[in-house]
């Protein structure tokens, strides 16, 4: 069963506003690029801001479904840079139907591209500037997990895997003297 709860916490809120605004600010700024030399041009689009709505929410919507606001995914860099090309390989095809069927929606010539790549740059360095601020600010609960056994491993790997950051395993007790110093 699908789970909404799972995306309805604060920081994935926070994040899709400041995704928002950068892929506002990705699609602006590939049409600043793009006509640099006459900036004027710019403001001369028909309809801009639905162009940019659209491109705003097929790009969110992707992010969506690939779990990009799941904060556990933070954690792994080269898995989020991943999902984030993925889900701008995905926008960009869906994109490309819509374009094809409502020519008006088309940003312009050479911004698309342009735009995409802003996009990816904001987004996966604001999520690099994310976990390095949480990891420095958070005060982490240190952990001392009792027994060595098969329990404590699978309660390690729980706190590990499942993204609990605000947790420090600071090491395993055991009866046995023999076992100091060994990794578990």
């Amino acid at each position: 069963m699908f789970n909404m709860n799972r995306y309805r916490s604060s920081p994935g809120l926070v994040f899709g506003l400041i995704d928002g605004l950068l892929i506002v600010a990705g699609v602006l700024g590939g049409a600043c690029l793009r006509f640099w030399k006459d900036l004027s041009t710019i403001l001369l689009f028909d309809h801009l801001v639905l162009k940019v709505m659209v491109v705003l929410l097929v790009i969110q919507i992707a992010f969506y479904y690939f779990d990009l606001y799941d904060l556990k995914i933070f954690r792994e860099r080269k898995k989020m840079g991943i999902l984030l090309l993925e889900s701008l390989g995905v926008s960009a095809f869906l994109l490309a139907i819509v374009y094809y069927f409502v020519p008006l929606l088309t940003l312009g010539r050479g911004i698309f591209g342009i735009a995409l790549t802003l996009v990816f740059l904001f987004t996966f360095f604001w999520r690099l500037l994310y976990a390095m601020m949480h990891r420095a600010l958070v005060n982490k609960e240190k952990i001392l997990i009792v027994g060595t056994g098969e329990l404590a491993k699978n309660i390690r790997g729980e706190i590990l895997e499942n993204g609990y950051d605000g947790f420090e395993i600071v090491g395993f007790i055991d009866e046995d003297r023999d076992k100091i110093g060994s990794r578990v």
